[in-house]
């Protein structure tokens, strides 16, 4: 085929793909319009390497689709339609799979795959809407009690009945009929909770890092989280949930650094002298020589180790020490049985010595007879 004749036949249906798209999502209509003007234009639109236009609108394309997946998972479309689902999540991850394009070309092609994927998404969550209705109401009612449980309610309070006005709203209109209204007004709700859950969160590990007096051992992520968390308010207040959300994450990840490297130097005093005493029985071979003892305090040990990398750091402190003890004990007794040994190796030696003696006065008496 000609390449003229096949750039015409592109055309076209990119044409009658987007117009279509238009229909149901009246969003894009800007951005198609711009781009699509007769089938000429199309045409020249194709020709040449990729610019900044058609990258734009392979970048919008699939931000739309991955915003429709969002809001057909947030409404179960895996659980209601698994295979429908897995269809669009295969053309998904593939289409993200594909790289920078070359051409002008290769990004409308681009652009049309990642339109028919968001009308997949579009598509199931269209046809979840009902069920998921009934359901929302647990499934906020649950993100709530997080955020509540996390200290959503006596720290951020205010912020809290936003998101409640919000959830509330969304019954409203899911008892008017308009279920899609309630649905996206039910996510934004829903969102708000957890970035509350998560703000509370960071909050929470901010005033263990004060009352430990963290600061002082890792003051850099520790003011960079107080900043996170300030931004993710104001975010919060903006209506920018995905990044507010983002913002909390990062405020509560570097307080939780923050009590981690505070909590090591702590617990560092504690395991140190178990280290000692361990490598001090190792040297001496209490595990060949008291190997119960020293299975002991090493199950101990390991035990500590595993509070710690489990962030358990008053349960490693303890274990800590309860196996310096242990090997200590173990390093004693050890020693105890070394004294013993020795003891009974110098004796033998001296009984040999003896010995040795007594047969040479023997060979002198007999040898003073011949």
């Amino acid at each position: 085929m000609k390449p003229r004749i096949r750039y015409f036949i592109l055309a076209g249906l990119i044409v009658s793909f987007l117009l279509f798209s238009c229909k149901t999502t009246p969003k894009d209509t800007d951005l198609t319009t711009s781009l699509v003007d007769g089938a000429g234009a199309v045409q020249q639109e194709l020709t040449g390497s990729a610019d900044e236009v058609s990258l734009t609108a392979l970048a919008e394309a699939a931000a739309k689709a991955k915003e429709a997946r969002d809001l057909a998972e947030y409404v179960n479309g895996p659980v209601h339609y698994p295979n429908e689902w897995r269809l669009a999540e295969d053309r998904f991850q593939a289409a993200g799979k594909r790289g920078d394009p070359e051409t002008k070309e290769d990004a409308f092609a681009g652009v049309a795959e990642y339109n028919a994927i968001k009308l997949a998404y579009d598509e199931i969550y269209k046809n979840s809407l009902d069920q998921f209705a009934k359901e929302q109401q647990d499934v906020l009612a649950k993100a709530r009690g997080k955020a509540v449980e996390a200290g959503a309610e006596a720290l951020v309070p205010d912020r809290l009945a936003i998101a409640d006005s919000v959830a509330a709203k969304s019954k409203e209109l899911s008892d008017a009929g308009d279920i899609s209204g309630s649905v996206l007004a039910g996510k934004e709700a829903r969102d708000r909770y957890q970035i509350l859950e998560t703000l509370a969160l960071a909050q929470s590990k901010q005033q263990e890092a004060n009352d430990y007096n963290f600061f002082s051992v890792d003051p850099d992520n520790y003011m960079l989280a107080a900043e996170a968390g300030n931004r993710a308010v104001d975010l919060y207040d903006e209506g920018d949930l995905a990044a507010a959300q983002a913002e909390a994450t990062a405020a509560l990840e570097r307080f939780q650094q923050v009590i981690r490297n505070g909590w090591y130097e702590t617990v560092e005093e504690k395991a140190a002298p178990a280290r000692e005493w361990r490598t001090a029985a190792q040297e001496i071979r209490a595990d060949v020589a008291v190997r119960s003892d020293f299975g002991a305090a090493e199950t101990v040990y390991n035990e500590a180790h595993v509070a710690l990398r489990a962030d358990k750091y008053t349960e490693a402190m303890d274990l800590f020490e309860e196996s310096g003890k242990l090997f200590e004990i173990a390093y004693e007794n050890a020693m105890e049985k070394r004294k013993i040994a020795e003891e009974a190796l110098r004796r033998t030696e001296q009984i040999l010595a003896e010995s040795e003696e007594l047969g040479q006065y023997a060979d002198d008496i007999i040898g003073g007879d011949e």
